[in-house]
């Protein structure tokens, strides 16, 4: 059976290549500035955001912290230079969006890879704390820099994306760092990968090996760690997030590393999920959040199904053997402060969302170059049987 040919669309030439539609680096800043405004002009009239007014007054000048010190220098500064809160917000925003920019530019972020990147730029829960003053705005742009230097890195290489990683790492790490850790750890096993020697075993025999090492180095650091988590982590997470409110958790209580470590298995996907369906009824504010908690969860469901789907051999054992560990570990850190209240824990949560789409992102990059000629269009070419 022969089947007519459609007449060819005239604006096509045999061999001719699908451009898939990309996201440009001036659409992301657009996203970042919205949120920003609206953050300023429209969140700040129902909840505080968070530290960003104690910063621009230099309230942290005496804290302690490095961290905390460093970022009230960084907020004086930009606002002494700006003369206006809102281009004080915009600076840290769009430090924020030059990361994020960084990152789409460096995977080739197209066609079905879009999605992901647009459903975290669009999530209230990412952009509200990812476009003001903070540490989250500074977290989500270096982290945005080092996934994007890592992904560069493993296509085309470059001393100066590795050294950019480096310093990124360090950045979390002094930031937030339990995430910062994490992000070391992955850049580890990222480097052993990319630039180690060929291991020729399948992801699961390689899992059972650095399960049996984790163990190892866990039996011998649990007497510290647990102490730290019991005495600091848990007490203090505590102590910061049950002021009451409509929304505190007041009868969570992670009292003992024990008690915290069984309780996993629903104080990890509450935390995720933010709000509660009665928490958004005694809070009407928080309903987009509870939609965004539910959006997030897919995606790391997502991220999970396209690591293990990813194309056998480097790309899988990466993100199998150095995301999903990295991506656990950041999880559990982040469960004593989201569970109190899913209010201030989305403020935490806002730094490491983008590192739930790193798998598609990778493979974006990994597939850029492999782009199908066009040989059948509706519009073009007709098949034969």
């Amino acid at each position: 059976m022969r089947i007519e040919p459609i007449p060819l669309s005239p604006d096509f030439a045999p061999g001719q290549r699908v451009r898939p539609r990309v996201i440009s680096s001036s659409s992301l800043y657009a996203v970042f500035v919205c949120w920003t405004l609206f953050a300023v002009f429209v969140y700040s009239k129902f909840s505080q955001l968070g530290d960003a007014q104690s910063y621009l007054l230099g309230a942290y000048d005496e804290e302690g912290q490095l961290r905390t010190v460093m970022i009230t220098w960084i907020a004086t500064t930009v606002i002494r230079v700006a003369h206006s809160e809102l281009l004080s917000h915009l600076a840290f925003s769009m430090f924020a969006a030059t990361g994020v920019a960084y990152l789409a530019r460096q995977a080739h972020v197209r066609g079905k890879y879009r999605w992901p990147l647009l459903a975290i730029v669009l999530l209230p829960n990412f952009g509200v704390w990812a476009s003001v003053i903070g540490r989250e705005s500074l977290f989500v742009g270096l982290l945005g820099l080092f996934m994007g230097a890592t992904i560069g890195y493993q296509a085309r290489g470059g001393l100066l994306k590795l050294l950019l990683a480096i310093v990124c790492v360090a950045g979390m790490t002094l930031i937030r760092s339990p995430f910062g850790f994490a992000m070391g750890l992955f850049l580890l096993m990222f480097l052993l990968y990319v630039r180690g020697p060929r291991m020729h075993l399948s992801v699961g025999v390689q899992a059972i090996g650095y399960a049996a090492v984790a163990m190892l180095v866990l039996a011998v650091a649990w007497p510290k760690l647990d102490d730290y988590i019991a005495n600091e982590v848990l007490p203090k997470a505590r102590s910061y997030f049950t002021i009451g409110s409509a929304t505190t958790r007041m009868w969570v209580h992670l009292g003992t590393t024990e008690t915290f470590l069984k309780s996993l298995w629903w104080t990890l996907p509450l935390s995720l999920v933010g709000p509660t369906p009665a928490e958004v009824m005694a809070r009407p504010v928080m309903l987009p959040f509870l939609a965004s908690g539910l959006v997030i969860v897919g995606l790391l469901v997502h991220g999970i199904a396209t690591a293990f789907r990813a194309p056998a051999g480097r790309a899988r054992k990466l993100l199998v053997l150095g995301w999903l560990p990295a991506m656990l570990i950041i999880l559990v850190a982040y469960v004593p402060f989201g569970i109190y209240n899913p209010g201030s824990g989305i403020r935490y949560a806002s730094c490491f969302l983008l590192f739930l789409i790193y798998p598609s992102m990778l493979l974006s990059s990994l597939t850029a170059a492999d782009d199908i000629p066009v040989r059948y269009l509706r519009q073009g070419l007709a098949a034969t049987r």
